[in-house]
């Protein structure tokens, strides 16, 4: 990505939905609508990976899947899992500078 464009897409709240459907739809493997816990995993599994950076401990993933399951059926609605991506564009933005 260019200089910049992690915060550009983290201004606008459509872009922001774009990358999260777009993400979303590449994880939801069984087109449930939802992700499950396997699912999550994988995601930040591969974010870790993106990120140069260890990959999540069994009990870090069903930490973050505890704190991002607003409704408590154990796995993740697409706005759910926004809240996840927003918190990883960030910190790429970060990375960025």
């Amino acid at each position: 990505m260019s200089n910049g464009s992690v915060k550009d897409i983290l201004k606008d709240k459509k872009k922001v939905r774009f990358v999260a459907e777009s993400a979303f739809k590449q994880v939801d493997k069984d087109g449930s609508g939802y992700l499950e816990r396997p699912e999550l995993e994988e995601v930040m599994n591969n974010v870790a990976a993106d990120l140069g950076v260890e990959p999540p401990t069994s009990e870090e993933i069903d930490e973050v899947l505890k704190e991002l399951d607003e409704n408590g059926d154990g796995k993740l609605s697409i706005d759910e899992f926004q809240v996840l991506i927003e918190q990883v564009l960030e910190m790429m933005a970060k990375v960025e500078g």
